[in-house]
């Protein structure tokens, strides 16, 4: 209506506009105006018509419809007339009443809307547009529902879909709403509360309230999650740590939050804490060098050395996870907030008197309690410890492997040798329990005696034998053959044989007796000497090679020997390669060390083929 009220007021336009005005207007016209123009037009079409049909007769010309003047006898009615001015003012009023009913809205926003009916499956509402809007009752709460008449925020996506309903959801008014909370909740880095629902892969679930955030394993708690099923369907405190806009996803803490308070009681009680001090805590740890416990805020450790003034093997022997305990200070730095503590330094330190009860010289009586590879602890008292290190245990006897003769918990006898309570150490000897046989051992036995005895133990440079019932003797790997060359004396003897031998020196100081198989019998290499001479030509058979050079078996169980420098280039790759052990070979002899046990020899050049 306005539109076509504007067009009446402009008398400049062509007049096929001021006629489509006069026939949408013709409404507006009074009936006596209406009858005289159909009169008038009816009569105007008359003679049209005849002048036409002569026309037509006298002369086929066509009409002009493009001429302005065709036109020119229709009636123009003007809008400027009183009457027809009250009608459109009150056509005006009235639009724009109806237009005033509607909000000024848009799709994908979020409008307040007016609840107006509820029923099974929708909720009802009125959004001030033409047509009401439906809501699933799913996206309610039924314990909450919203009252028929109460407004609701809801978010407009369409205002028409395929079959030109409006489509609205309350779920996502609300989901949007919150997430600007929840980004508030993170730019401020201010704690928002969750409940933790479900386990997922790598963590839990966390429903902050119409969204769910991702809660890592990692950061459920300051200390490692045994079953993280414990903490499902509880309330906590969170901090969101990661906001993703595109995905809509949000990454919470626990541990943050936690950290945060137990650094406050961290400063709080290191202000405090003393040297000495006694407090209470919890075992909330346990590992093989001591024990953590948690001291309200702060963990302490109490290493394994600090539980008893005794030995023990775990600190699992003492406590467990969860006991509530006592413990004292013995340390602590506030710049690493690492504290120290002690169980053994609640009770009196057996130590003290020690240098009373225990005396150099006396014997006692105690239980093993550890065997190391150097020595063997016993208890003699509860708390106190002595070791009996590997070189007290006997007067003669190598004694290699401790574990071969002692077993954990055995009662053995010892003599005190040296108490320092200072340092908390008190040595012990068993060999001290019997005499010293080397007070009498030019008594016993004699440079020069043969002797039988059995094989010990061997090692690569001899092996030890049995001289007396409390001493060994040793036979080096050189001294048990005259000619023979070996790098082990298993090559001669074994474990548990008995061989002859001779005494050939006692070190009283060093507390040796060495023996020999070989000079059981005389010296083979004067003979030797005048046997071989420089410049023989000789056989021999290959044994093996060695870095050194090449070991040659000779006549008489003598051992030949070519030095690597005395075999060439040539020599090495055409003869000493292709040998195998037992092949003769043509050889020189270059000299005799008897002193070394050595015929030095040479490839025979004549074997050499060009």
């Amino acid at each position: 209506m306005k539109e076509n009220k504007e067009n009446t007021n402009q008398p400049n336009e062509v007049d096929n506009l001021e006629e489509n005005v006069v026939e949408n207007e013709s409404t507006e016209v009074e009936p006596k105006d209406v009858e005289k123009n159909v009169v008038e037009n009816e009569s105007k079409e008359v003679e049209t018509k005849t002048v036409e049909e002569t026309v037509v007769t006298t002369n086929p010309k066509i009409k002009d419809y493009l001429n302005k003047d065709l036109f020119a006898d229709i009636k123009r009615i003007s809008f400027s007339d009183d009457t027809n001015s009250e009608d459109s003012n009150l056509e005006s009023a009235i639009t724009e009443d109806y237009q005033g009913t509607f909000n000024d809205i848009s799709e994908n926003q979020i409008i307040s809307a007016k609840v107006i009916g509820i029923s099974d499956s929708d909720v009802m509402v009125d959004i001030g547009f033409k047509s009401e809007g439906l809501i699933n009752r799913s996206e309610f709460d039924n314990k909450n529902l919203p009252e028929i008449g109460s407004n609701i925020d809801i978010f407009l996506e369409k205002f028409e879909d395929t079959d030109g309903n409006i489509t609205l959801s309350k779920y996502k008014a609300d989901f949007i709403k919150r997430w600007d909370e929840l980004k508030h909740f993170c730019d401020s880095g201010e704690p928002v509360n969750g409940k933790i629902i479900k386990r997922v892969k790598g963590g839990l679930v966390v429903d902050l309230g119409v969204i769910q955030a991702f809660l890592p394993g990692s950061q459920a708690d300051v200390q490692p999650v045994k079953n993280f099923d414990d903490l499902i369907n509880k309330e906590f405190d969170f901090q969101i740590v990661k906001v993703d806009e595109v995905r809509k996803n949000l990454v919470v803490s626990r541990k943050a939050i936690l950290e945060e308070s137990l650094n406050e009681k961290r400063q709080e009680l290191m202000t405090q804490i003393e040297i000495g001090a006694q407090l209470q805590g919890v075992v909330k740890n346990i590992t093989d060098f001591g024990a953590f416990v948690d001291l309200g805020g702060v963990d302490g450790l109490i290493h394994i050395t600090d539980f008893s003034w005794g030995r023990i093997n775990h600190p699992s022997e003492i406590v467990s996870i969860g006991d509530e305990i006592s413990v004292q200070v013995i340390d602590f730095n506030k710049e690493t907030s690492r504290i120290s503590l002690g169980l053994k330094q609640l009770v009196e330190n057996p130590w003290e008197s020690i240098p009373d009860k225990y005396k150099v010289g006396d014997v006692v009586t105690g239980n093993i309690v550890s065997i190391m590879n150097y020595g063997i602890f016993i208890e003699i008292e509860k708390g106190i410890e002595g070791l009996i290190h590997i070189s007290e245990i006997s007067w003669t006897k190598n004694v290699q492997n401790l574990q071969d003769t002692y077993k954990v918990g055995d009662s053995i006898d010892s003599k005190v040798l040296f108490v320092d309570a200072n340092e908390q150490k008190i040595s012990l000897g068993i060999k001290q329990l019997s005499k010293d046989p080397w007070e009498t051992i030019t008594e016993d036995i004699k440079v020069g005696d043969k002797k039988s005895g059995t094989v010990n133990k061997l090692t690569k440079f001899g092996a030890f034998v049995t001289l007396t019932d409390e001493i060994e003797g040793f036979v080096r790997t050189t001294e048990f053959h005259w000619t023979k060359n070996s790098s082990h004396p298993k090559e001669f003897v074994s474990e548990g044989d008995s061989i002859d031998y001779i005494i050939t020196d006692i070190l009283e100081k060093e507390r040796k007796v060495l023996l020999s198989v070989k000079d059981l019998s005389d010296s083979p290499w004067p003979e030797i000497e005048t046997k071989f001479n420089s410049g023989d030509k000789l056989k021999g058979s290959f044994e093996k090679m060695l870095d050194s050079g090449v070991i040659i078996k000779l006549n008489d169980d003598i051992e030949g020997f070519i030095p690597m420098s005395k075999i060439s280039k040539d020599q090495k790759k055409d003869v000493i390669s292709s040998l195998e052990a037992g092949d003769n070979i043509d050889l020189v002899v270059v000299e005799v060390k008897a002193e070394e046990k050595n015929v030095v020899l040479m490839l025979d050049e004549s074997d050499v083929t060009d």
